[in-house]
């Protein structure tokens, strides 16, 4: 466990802008009392502190439960590229205490030269907290805290939690149902809590945010048979699960951000809006399209499973099974002549593929990173190491898209320890990915690192590369 979860009050950074900032506080453990006199201290480089009090009441995040409580503060007013301190504070006796610390960044109006830091993005996915202890804390901690690898903001692109696992007769009242939901984010969100208030973060919904392969219930799944068997019950548990995502994970469906001209990110849900038609909805999938259709600089598409992937099957379907929304998805990207690189994780391994889009002069890099912490003991059969037989892409026919040859430039590397009866299978290493980008001689790069969360040596501080970085020259 972690030696530095203090107040257990909760407190995450999500999505900032370059004069923005948005902060999630309040508590999401039953036993943690309402502040009544609070506030918050934004403080800048130079110690100038900037009051935000607070106001208004409480609200609840699941709306069955009177335990857990939120609101969610905007800092407004704030410089481009500059770092903050925020402070949660609460009145006691007439003086204002330190419940919690968090830090971030603005987003800068362009990417740095190669004569300052580069704009650094986290990536990660995949939490399973039983054998977690704290590490992924620790070694996003140690990697914030360093002078050159620091993050600026990250995106964690699904499978937080793990709410569809353990077996057992579940609850089928609204208010069981949330408290079980919500006392998994709870312990999830406590282990998580260095990553989560240091830069701003980005989230994303995959099925385990619902139940294995939501929305469908195919095969045989042990521990989606109460589901399964009770309609009433499975709307429940979805409704519980999507108040989640919304509240809790703060996701929309689809969100776009640009660094100046430099570098443009469009961040979508592939997951929540499934229906048999497609992966999100018409609607929503238009956004996507005409954002990558009307770049004017290389960007970064943030989804929850890969792009470079076979269909699937029914127990656990992938973005190709939807093919009239992944064709017209391909021919987006292809259409805007510049490097995609695509962020993803869910596959519970770690790689970088290439491959040129068409007969574009764009790329497509995909970024996999997965997981932070690994399925165990029975639930460890889901591990997986590095898949790299695909040899073309796209992965089947699509009209005017010619199929080109994948590059596999690095995988993480995997674990295989037999008397470590934890794990049965042989599994990817614990990690996360950063991707720093940075213009030389006028053009953009990108430099990939990964990192190890367990396997950190004897030195909290440091933090474990488990590759050498991978260097690009975008286009």
């Amino acid at each position: 466990m972690e030696g530095r979860l203090t107040s257990g009050y909760t407190f995450v950074i999500h999505e900032v802008s370059n004069t923005e900032a948005n902060f999630w506080v309040g508590a999401l453990k039953p036993s943690i009392a309402q502040p009544h006199h609070w506030r918050l201290q934004v403080i800048d480089e130079q110690g100038k502190r900037k009051t935000i009090a607070g106001k208004g009441e409480w609200q609840r995040p699941f709306d069955k439960l009177k335990k857990r409580f939120y609101q969610v503060i905007t800092a407004k007013g704030l410089k481009a590229g500059n770092k903050y301190t925020v402070e949660f504070q609460s009145r006691v006796e007439g003086t204002y205490r330190v419940l919690e610390t968090a830090y971030f960044s603005t987003l800068p109006d362009s990417i740095p030269d190669k004569n300052n830091a580069p704009f650094s993005v986290g990536v990660g996915s995949c939490f399973y907290t039983r054998h977690d202890g704290g590490r992924v804390g620790q070694a996003y901690q140690a990697l914030y805290d360093h002078p050159v690898y620091s993050p600026d903001i990250k995106f964690l692109t699904g499978d937080q939690v793990y709410l569809d696992i353990g077996l057992g007769w579940y609850p089928l009242d609204d208010s069981d149902v949330q408290d079980r939901i919500a006392d998994d984010y709870a312990e999830a969100w406590e282990l998580l809590r260095s990553v989560l208030r240091r830069g701003g973060t980005w989230m994303l919904p995959d099925d385990h945010e619902y139940w294995n392969n939501y929305p469908y219930l195919y095969g045989f799944n042990p521990y989606l048979v109460t589901l399964d068997l009770d309609s009433k019950f499975r709307k429940r548990w979805e409704r519980a699960s999507k108040l989640g995502v919304d509240i809790v994970q703060q996701v929309k469906p689809v969100r776009t951000f640009d660094i100046g001209s430099d570098l443009s990110f469009c961040v979508a849900d592939l997951r929540t809006e499934r229906w048999d038609g497609g992966f999100i909805s018409t609607e929503n999938f238009e956004l996507i399209c005409d954002w990558a259709k009307n770049l004017s600089s290389p960007g970064v598409l943030v989804i929850p499973q890969p792009l470079i992937a076979k269909k699937g099957d029914k127990n656990d379907f992938s973005l190709p099974h939807w093919q009239e929304q992944y064709n017209t998805l391909v021919q987006s990207l292809v259409s805007c002549d510049h490097d995609i690189i695509v962020l993803t994780g869910d596959v519970h391994y770690g790689r970088i593929a290439e491959v040129k889009l068409g007969n574009s002069k764009g790329r497509l890099i995909e970024v996999i990173t997965s997981p932070l912490s690994n399925l165990s003991e029975l639930n460890g059969i889901a591990a997986s190491t590095p898949e790299t037989k695909l040899k073309n892409f796209p992965v089947r026919k699509i009209t005017d898209v010619p199929q080109n040859k994948i590059k596999y430039r690095q995988t993480v590397s995997v674990q295989n320890k037999w008397w470590d009866i934890r794990y049965p299978v042989k599994r990817t290493t614990e990690h996360f990915m950063t991707l720093d980008f940075q213009k030389v001689n006028g053009k953009l790069t990108m430099k990939v690192h990964a990192w190890e969360v367990r396997n950190r040596g004897d030195n909290p501080k440091k933090v474990k590369p488990n590759f050498k970085p991978i260097n690009y020259t975008l286009r």
